[in-house]
Parts: structure tokens; sequence; C-alpha cells
């Protein structure tokens, strides 16, 4: 301990500040990198496609309990580390978020309510409807958000009309989905049944691609009643559209199939009647039977001469005329078959339909995932299913198209981790935290071998003293003046002897260890340790 502190003292002032400056960088060094190294770990995600204003109510819920976040994705996205993921929803939960950007009857729960007009509270239960049909709505299958519009009249004393109530929903969907008819039926029939006195067609669904789903004012009956030419066609297209994707979607993955459909359809009113007799198919309905017999003896008015002489009839047989006469009269029913033929609804023409589906993603031996394409049979095997899903029809000319291309990957979307990322399949966020890790690392390294290790050295060092006395004694390099001039012979070759030697040794090959040690003290030092403590080296 004395050595160590009559080493520290021989250093100055100067040496021991350098030191002690260095030892805090490193220090520090060394902390930041722990800090760096293990405070970032993998992230999961938490919840995407978050409103601005809830994402900061999730951030400050976070930060009160001590989890570590990301947010990216300019807000929307919010990430913290795998093991807290369960933990944070049920902290969220509790606190009602997310709650899709919308006001439910939590707004009823502050404490101001005593206070608050009746217009207020009429108000506050407009938005309390408003944002629980909202989050009704958004359960629905490919519908990313809503937002309703509740028009809900006061009636006025005295006042004998009263005027409906009406409304206006917008929907955005996620991605490429699309409400077809019967979504929109059900969303209608979900706000008229939760709004006291609003009618199904006094409300309008518009989505966020500017399509009117429901048009207010029009009476909302079967599918095709009612509707216009070209709503009742398209709707047609949406059905068998909607149809084949969510048939492919189960094998070959949300998002990788888009169909689109084209139908001609025949609006001509047709009334048609047929009258149709089957002759084989009589019944005898009536029959009538007359006969009838007559007689007469009177002989014919003839005027001859022999009529005219006396006795000119005698011994002539008497003449006369008789008649016999019969009449049957059958009346018949024939089966006759009226048929009258009335078709309002469109008839379909055609079908022509396109199907584009995206390639597979084939894992390599190095666990890279590529893109691969379909091949011929799984095509037609595709092309397949898609013909017995909208009723194909060769004599009536319809056609389908199945076609592979690649898809583009969103940001963010269902695809991207399909999509190969970096070396190993790191991302570039993943590349650069390892490459700031390693240079630390090996800054850190350095530090260690180069600057604290020699300090140390040195520090723990301590003069020999059977060394310094020989050397003291002999002339050597800690000696008096004597033994400098000694060790300065001119010749170097003469011979001297050592306390503990056996024999003599030269005082030039003195004087050269000397120089070595002078100049490489810490490896002189680290070989006089390793002949005192061989075991230790």
């Amino acid at each position: 301990m004395k050595a160590l502190l009559e080493s520290l003292r021989s250093l100055g002032v100067k040496k021991l500040g350098a030191m002690a400056a260095v030892a805090l960088v490193s220090l520090g060094l060394l902390g930041f990198l722990m800090v760096r190294g293990g405070g970032e770990g993998p992230m999961a995600l938490l919840y995407a496609d978050l409103d601005l204003r809830e994402a900061g109510q999730v951030v400050d819920q976070l930060d009160r309990a001590r989890i570590p976040r990301q947010v990216e994705a300019g807000g929307t996205r919010i990430l913290v580390s795998p093991d807290q993921v369960a933990r944070a929803r049920m902290l969220l939960a509790k606190e009602g978020l997310p709650s899709g950007g919308s006001i439910g009857y939590e707004i009823f729960d502050r404490s101001d309510n005593l206070t608050a007009s009746g217009f207020q509270q009429g108000i506050n239960q407009t938005r309390a409807l408003e944002g629980e049909l909202s989050r009704t709505i958004r359960m629905l299958q490919g519908i990313k958000a809503a937002r309703v519009h509740l028009v809900l009249p006061k009636r006025e004393p005295f006042a004998r009309d009263r005027q409906d109530a009406q409304a206006s929903v917008v929907l955005t969907m996620a991605g490429a989905a699309r409400l077809d008819r019967e979504g929109t039926q059900a969303v209608l029939n979900v706000v008229a049944a939760a709004v006291p006195g609003l009618r199904p067609q006094n409300i309008a669904i518009v989505d966020s691609r500017g399509n009117l789903l429901a048009r207010a004012g029009q009476p909302t009956e079967a599918a095709g009643a009612g509707q216009a030419s070209d709503e009742l066609k398209r709707a047609t297209e949406q059905r068998l559209s909607h149809a084949v994707e969510e048939m492919l979607e189960r094998t070959l993955g949300p998002g990788r199939v888009r169909a689109e459909a084209a139908v001609d359809l025949d609006f001509d009113q047709v009334r048609e009647t047929q009258e149709r007799y089957d002759p084989d198919g009589q019944v005898v309905r009536s029959q009538q039977s007359t006969t009838g017999n007559s007689r007469t003896t009177e002989a014919a008015a003839s005027v001859s001469v022999q009529n005219n002489l006396p006795n000119a009839d005698a011994g002539a047989n008497p003449a006369g005329t008789q008649e016999h006469k019969q009449e049957e009269t059958t009346n018949y029913e024939i089966s006759k078959t009226v048929r009258t033929l009335v078709r309002e609804q469109p008839q379909l023409r055609r079908i022509s339909l396109a199907v584009m589906v995206d390639g597979a993603a084939v894992r390599g031996p190095d666990g890279t995932l590529t893109y691969a394409e379909r091949t011929p049979d799984e095509l037609a095997r595709i092309a397949t299913l898609v013909r017995g899903a909208i009723g194909f029809n060769e004599a009536r000319g319809d056609r389908v198209d199945v076609v592979n291309m690649r898809f583009v990957a969103e940001a963010n979307g269902p695809d991207a981790a399909a999509v190969p990322g970096g070396w190993m399949n790191l991302e570039k966020a993943d590349i650069l935290r390892l490459g700031q890790t390693g240079i630390l690392a090996v800054v850190a390294l350095l530090v260690l071998l180069f600057v604290l290790r020699p300090m140390v050295l040195r520090l723990t060092m301590a003069p020999q003293p059977a060394l310094a006395g020989a050397l003291a004694g002999q002339g050597g390099p800690g000696s008096s003046s004597d033994g400098a001039a000694a060790l300065g012979a001119p010749d170097g070759d003469e011979m001297m002897q050592l306390a503990n030697v056996e024999g003599t040794m030269r005082v030039a090959s003195i004087r050269r260890v000397s120089e070595l040690v002078d100049s490489h003290p810490d490896e002189s030092l680290a070989m006089l340790r390793n002949w005192i403590a061989p075991e230790d080296s």
C-alpha cells in the first residue's frame, strides 16, 4: 500500500488529473455502451393506425406506467417491449383506450354534469350516440374508421308536424376492401335501430373514395328494387368481385388477390302471353241423341190419261212414303294453357372477370425470402375455382382472366413482413443499431487495453529491492555517481560482480539492459512479474 501511495505521489498533480479524466471518460463510455446495448431491444407493435389525439393519450399512460415505448409512422404506430405488450394493453383497456378517436357514453362521467345546461346535455347526448355508433360500425369486417353525423330535431311546443331524424355515415375502408350491398344494408339497419325516430330511408352512406352507397330519401327494400340501372350494375359487380376475393384470400393470403368484374345486364321489361291447346287432351262435356220415324200412304198427285179413266186405280197397290231420322250431338272440352310472363328484373347477358394474384414468398436455405411467380398449374386451378364461383357460362360469352403480377408492398402494411429485408432479414434500423453497438464495443476494448491496463500496471508496480540494491551497489541505473562512472566506462568490456549472481557480467550488457528497461518499462515490469510469480502470469 505504501508503494502504491509513493508511486501516486511521484506522478505529480498533472499526471494524476489526466489519469482521473481518462478514467472518468472510460467509465462514462462503458456506461453509455451498457445503456445503449441493453435499453433498446426488439420492440413489438402495441397499436397501429391511431388517431393523433389518442396516440398522445396512449403515450401519456405508458409514460406514467414507466413502460418503454417507441413512436413511429408520424405518431400513428406505438411499439413497446414484447414482454410488456399484454400489460400495456390491459392498462390502456382500463382507461378506455384506444377508443378509435370517438367519445361515447363516457362523456357523462365528467364532474361538470351538474352545472351543464339543457342545451349542453343535448349536445353531449348526440355526441355520445355518434361515438357509440362509430365504434359499433368499426367492428364490421373491412371497415377501418367511421364517422356518424346525427340530426335529431327537437319538436317545438304546439307544433303539428315533427321533422324526421336524419343521419349521414362516412366510412373509411381498410386497404382495397369494398362494402357490398349486404354490408351497406347492415350499416343502415344498425344506425336506424339505435336512433329513435330514424328511418333507413333517411340515412346516407358514403365511403372514403366518394362512392355513394346509400342515398337518403329513397326507400331501402330488397336488392335491385328501386335502384337505378348503374347502381344495380355496380352492386352486382361488387358482389362478384367480393365473392372471388374472399374465396381466394383463404389460400393466397389477405391482400394478395384483386378481382374486378364487369357485367352486361339487360334492363328491358318483357310482358309475354302464351295460349296453347292440347288436341290429345279431349274431354266429353255433353252428349245429345235424337231419333224420328215418319210414314205416309197418300199417293203422289200426278196427272195422266190413265188417272182420268174410270176405275183406273182398281187392283193397284196404294202408294206412300216412309222416313227414319236419327241425330246425335257430342260437345268436347279441349285443354288449353294460357301463360303470361312478366320480366321486370334485369337479365344477365355476360360476365367478364379479371383476377390479379400475387406471387409466393419462398424462404431460401439462408433464411431469406424471395419472390416466386405462380406456376401455370396454380393459375389454372385458380381459374377453375373462379369460374365455379361466378357461374361461368361459355355459351353466354363469359370470360375469366387470371394473371400473376407482383404486388407493391405498402409501408407498414400486411405485406411488409413478407418482403425480404437487409442482411440476415434485419431491417435498416437494426443494422444501424448493431453497427453503433459494435463501434462502441471496439472503442471500449481499445480503452481497456491501451489506457486502463497500462495505467493500472504502472500504479501497481513496486520497485524490487533486490534489483535496486544490486544496481545501487554495482553501478546500476539507480546507483550513485561512482556506479554511473563504472557503467559509463568507454571500453564497456569490464567485468563486474553483482549480488546474488554467480560469476561476472560485462558492463556493456548491464548498460544495454538498463536502456531497454528505460525505453520499455511496461514490458520489463511484466517480465519481472513473470519471473517472480510464473503461476500468476
